[in-house]
């Protein structure tokens, strides 16, 4: 329950490229359901709904940038709740829970571009998409990838037609409290491959906010360092960049 005031800096990004923006803020603990998070995104296919029939000018597409259960939100966008018109998904630091639905390590998930590659990742692996920078997860600080042939086949496969494979990306930062390693953006990307992995070392779960996530900054302390923090914000904004420079 952070403040659409908190990620301004996000949004400027966006206008930047001259696109329409529109925040809504979400209160994941309500309605009491079992999953308000599908709720939610439900929610935000409304909303688009609506705003094609006041303005029919309007791309019949959109992309979804979520935070924290936001991420999630947007990721359940993409997988079933819109998936047609979803163009792309950038989740920052998702949180898989309550319910979870891509993360389980026993019976199904949810999917996430899962046959659109082939599954050679396991419960301890990282997919083909992941980039990372040092040698290994502990010297992980910062990845910085720009036109990599990787991302540039996900950009134009499939341009014509309802089978284009969109680009579903993910963070993950150091996390905070009440996020389990189980059920982070780390988690999800080992189970579905496809989609894109960053790593944001040294950086804590509020990094992507202007001002800290404000009250809801306040339970969960900052863990990042100001270098790793300054770095996966910065981050954050180029792919967005990314995504829309497409």
């Amino acid at each position: 329950m952070i403040s659409l005031s908190e990620y301004k800096g996000l949004r400027d990004v966006i206008l930047e490229k001259h696109h329409l923006v529109v925040g809504l803020f979400m209160n994941v603990l309500w309605p009491l359901s079992t999953n308000n998070h599908r709720i939610h995104a439900r929610d935000v296919k409304k909303v688009f709904d609506e705003l094609l029939s006041m303005y029919p000018h309007l791309p019949n597409s959109y992309m979804v940038c979520g935070h924290s259960v936001g991420g999630k939100i947007a990721l359940l966008l993409a997988s079933i709740i819109d998936p047609k018109r979803v163009s792309a998904v950038l989740a920052l630091d998702p949180v898989d829970l309550n319910p979870i639905e891509f993360t389980n390590r026993k019976g199904s998930n949810l999917p996430l571009l899962d046959d659109d590659i082939e599954n050679t990742a396991t419960n301890d692996s990282i997919g083909p998409l992941a980039f990372f920078s040092g040698d290994g997860h502990a010297d992980i600080v910062h990845v910085v990838v720009k036109g990599t042939d990787e991302q540039q086949a996900i950009s134009k496969e499939g341009e014509k037609g309802e089978n284009k494979r969109i680009p579903i990306i993910l963070t993950c930062t150091d996390g905070g409290f009440g996020i389990p390693k189980a059920h982070n953006a780390e988690a999800i990307h080992k189970l579905h491959p496809a989609t894109i992995f960053y790593r944001h070392a040294h950086a804590g779960h509020m990094v992507y906010c202007d001002n800290g996530g404000g009250a809801a900054g306040m339970l969960m302390p900052d863990v990042g360092t100001k270098e790793g923090s300054g770095k996966a914000r910065e981050s954050a904004r180029d792919l967005i960049r990314q995504i829309l420079g497409s």
